[in-house]
C-alpha cells in the first residue's frame, strides 16, 4: 500500500514532467539532505511505479479529452466561417481548404523549378550528347574507308596458297 506521502512524490513527479525526482520528493514533504536518495529508492519501488504508469495514463487520457472537445469548438468555428457570407472570401477559401486537407483531398505537389545544380548537370549531358555525336559522325567516315581496305585484303590471296 502506498503512503500519502509517495502519492504526492508521484503527483509532483508528474508536475516536474519526470526530469527532477530530487525536487519532486522535497516537494512532497521529503528532507532535503537525503531527497536524492529518497527519490531513488522510491523510483525501484514496484508499487510507486505501477501507481505511476497509472497516474500518467489517467493525465493523457484526460488530456485526449480535452483536446477532443476543443476539436469540436473548433470545427464549430471553422463552419461558422465557412458558411458566413460576411466573412472574407480570404478566409472562407482557408476554412475550405483546412477541411479538405483534413479529410485527406490534399493538393498535388507542383513540380520545383530546375536548380542551378540541376542546369549544370543538363549543360553537362548536353555537350556530352554533343560530343558523342561528333563521335559517331567521325566514325561513320572511317567506316567506309575501313571496309573497303577489309575488302581488298579479303580479294589477296592469303599467303601459303
Amino acid at each position: 500500500m502506498l503512503t500519502e506521502q509517495r502519492k504526492r512524490f508521484v503527483e509532483e513527479y508528474i508536475k516536474l514532467h519526470c526530469k527532477n525526482a530530487t525536487q519532486a520528493a522535497i516537494n512532497a514533504g521529503y528532507s532535503a539532505k537525503t531527497a536524492a536518495s529518497q527519490a531513488s529508492m522510491i523510483l525501484k519501488d514496484p508499487e510507486v511505479l505501477e501507481y505511476l504508469r497509472e497516474q500518467k495514463s489517467r493525465l493523457e487520457s484526460d488530456l485526449r479529452q480535452e483536446f477532443v472537445f476543443g476539436a469540436s469548438e473548433a470545427y464549430q468555428v471553422m463552419l461558422e466561417i465557412l458558411k458566413n457570407p460576411a466573412s472574407r472570401d480570404a478566409d472562407r477559401i482557408n476554412v475550405a481548404k483546412d477541411f479538405l486537407d483534413r479529410a485527406g483531398f490534399r493538393p498535388q505537389e507542383r513540380a520545383e523549378a530546375p536548380r542551378a545544380a540541376d542546369n549544370n548537370l543538363l549543360e553537362q549531358m548536353a555537350a556530352s550528347a554533343k560530343t558523342l555525336e561528333e563521335s559517331e559522325d567521325a566514325l561513320r567516315e572511317i567506316q567506309p574507308e575501313t571496309a573497303n581496305q577489309h575488302e581488298l585484303v579479303a580479294d589477296e590471296d592469303p599467303p601459303g596458297t
